[in-house]
């Protein structure tokens, strides 16, 4: 992905991990042991990898609302989203990372 305020660092593909919780009733789910009550995580992650792949983003925070728009947009039963940005930044060699995280709710 390219993510970077200076435009160079925006010039090659860099890592950023992404980390997404969501909020949702899950009872159905605890009770059944069935996946059809529970939403299908590997469909969540797939859209939000492609939706992070697919931009170039300035900021993380950016990023971090896209991908929690595209989390919720996923499965109705999704209450909230909860997206952390994880980067390495270009521009601050002595900072092992940045963490910026966002919450989205319906």
């Amino acid at each position: 992905m390219k993510l970077g305020v200076p435009a160079w660092e925006r010039r090659r593909r860099q890592k950023v991990r992404l980390d997404v919780s969501m909020e949702l009733d899950l009872r159905r789910a605890a009770k059944s042991d069935s996946v059809k009550d529970t939403v299908d995580y590997w469909d969540v992650e797939k859209r939000a990898r492609a939706a992070a792949e697919s931009g170039e983003f300035r900021l993380a925070e950016r990023l971090a609302d896209r991908v929690a728009g595209i989390v919720l947009e996923s499965d109705r039963r999704i209450l909230a989203a909860i997206v952390a940005v994880h980067k390495r930044p270009a521009v601050m060699p002595r900072t092992q990372e940045a963490v910026v995280e966002i919450r989205r709710a319906r």
